[in-house]
């Protein structure tokens, strides 16, 4: 009576959570991204829409943002993605009050981490604030963008102190039931691709040199000097030997010289044009109203790549290609302490082929070519989160085998019907979990130009081929942001 006891509750646990426990979010997204290789925007998001039904959750809301941005729809792009800061918000209150990462279902011990409510990657909840700065810039306001910049730097402040402690957590756990938190011991785990140079060099998994540059650039364009030096030097600690970044930095005491110059001369003209009225009869007046207009265009200013002229936008590219690799389900035998050897299922991270299409550079309507910088590959970023959250995700699997392990023994003495039942149940239900946010650009890169204002043709060559998009210029400081997947390609710049 007690296994068939089990058996009921285990087919209401399952049969509830069902949905959960066996969706393919590879295959929801890789729909999502046949369609946009192609231009299929609206038959994207009808297809987002099927696929969610009801529980609308973190990931929804993200992906959504996502679709609607490349349709340029930015209010409700910023809406969308508004719903899912908020959740990230009442993840970090949670977080804050209990000073650890929270989210940890039950479900995810006794089925797997499926079942856990996804809070997001922690590079995820960074890049979303980036993405609704962008989103608010499209949209002509400036204002909430910086708010947003601002809160990518309060929110990689909390994740690093979590993270932290989730290691901490994880390592002590593993210490008091006897489990492994070494990758070496996942025998049969791909861990080279976590391992590569490009993942080991980076900082953490959550820090991005583009959140960062972005930053200095917004808070250069607003005129706050330090806020845009401080974001320019944390963009060049995360990559160092990115040239682009620390032109970035070099030259801006004498962007902001040459803005100063041309503010105050502005300023002083109309004052000096009303003092030669009033001065006429004195040479002295006006040798002095002169020297105070022309003298400080005159102040000689030293060369930098990015000063723009007074017809000219400082005018910086961000060219977004292909789509973050997809995580995969795969099974491995793990030695657990009084349980035996237990198939437990471990994410691991693969590029999608539509990924292979790079941007390598640009061409100007002067006939200039300026390179694509790559200075964020969110493809390594996501490995090296893996790679941080590994320990965490062993401790996790470890637990959960050893309840499968001890239930299936128990009934096995029971009957070898039952266990058999059990041990096929706990085959099925074992899968990792896939989850990610698969519409994120797989590579971020830059380039940073002055260009007069008004309409342009600018040429983008691509692995594939030339692409051709025409831009508007116009203010002194310009963002254009361009997404391309596949042999697609989304000018996502308001009013075009």
């Amino acid at each position: 009576m007690k296994h068939k006891k089990s058996y009921a509750v285990l087919a209401v646990f399952l049969s509830l959570n069902g949905c959960a426990t066996f969706k393919s979010y590879n295959s929801e997204t890789a729909t999502l991204v046949s369609n946009l290789s192609t231009g299929q925007i609206d038959q994207a998001l009808s297809q987002h829409e099927s696929n969610t039904g009801s529980n609308k959750d973190l990931l929804y809301f993200m992906e959504k943002g996502e679709l609607q941005r490349l349709k340029k729809h930015y209010p409700e792009t910023i809406a969308t993605w508004t719903e899912a800061d908020q959740m990230i918000a009442q993840w970090e209150s949670e977080a804050k009050i209990s000073g650890a990462k929270v989210g940890q279902a039950v479900g995810s011990v006794i089925v797997n981490d499926k079942l856990r409510r996804y809070d997001g990657e922690d590079y995820e909840k960074v890049m979303l604030s980036t993405r609704l700065a962008l989103a608010y810039l499209a949209a002509g306001k400036t204002e909430d963008a910086l708010v947003e910049i601002k809160k990518t730097w309060e929110r990689e402040n909390l994740i690093k102190t979590l993270h932290e402690k989730d290691i901490d957590e994880a390592e002590s756990q593993a210490r008091q039931k006897g489990y492994s938190t070494k990758s070496e011991d996942l025998k049969g785990y791909p861990i080279a691709t976590l391992n590569s140079p490009d993942v080991t060099r980076l900082k953490n998994g959550y820090q991005n040199a583009f959140s960062h540059y972005l930053s200095g650039f917004l808070y250069e364009a607003a005129g706050e000097e330090s806020l845009a030096a401080a974001s320019y030097r944390t963009a060049i600690e995360l990559q160092s030997d990115l040239v682009v970044l620390k032109e970035g930095l070099i030259g801006m005491d004498n962007r902001f010289e040459k803005t100063t110059i041309a503010t105050v001369t502005q300023q002083l003209l109309p004052v000096t044009k009303s003092a030669e009225k009033k001065s006429k009869s004195s040479k002295q007046s006006k040798k002095s109203v002169k020297q105070i207009s022309v003298a400080p265009i005159s102040v000689p200013v030293q060369t930098s790549p990015f000063i723009a002229q007074s017809n000219e936008s400082d005018v910086l590219f961000v060219v977004e290609t292909g789509v973050a690799p997809f995580k995969k389900s795969i099974m491995i035998p793990l030695p657990i302490p009084y349980a035996g050897i237990v198939p437990i299922s471990f994410p691991v991270l693969e590029s999608d082929p539509i990924s292979a299409n790079k941007a390598i550079s640009i061409s100007l309507p002067n006939n200039s070519i300026e390179k694509l910088t790559m200075i964020t590959s969110i493809e390594n970023l996501s490995r090296r989160s893996l790679k941080d959250n590994l320990p965490s995700i062993m401790v996790r699997a470890a637990i959960r085998g050893a309840v499968k392990g001890a239930s299936q023994a128990a009934l096995y003495k029971q009957s070898l019907l039952a266990g058999l039942v059990v041990n096929a149940v706990n085959v099925v239900t074992e899968q990792a979990d896939e989850r990610t946010w698969g519409l994120l650009p797989a590579e971020i890169t830059i380039a940073r130009v002055k260009l007069p204002e008004g309409l342009s043709t600018i040429k983008i060559q691509t692995s594939q081929g030339m692409k051709e998009v025409t831009v508007n210029i116009s203010g002194k400081h310009v963002v254009i942001p361009i997404r391309l997947i596949g042999s697609s390609i989304y000018n996502l710049q308001a009013g075009l």
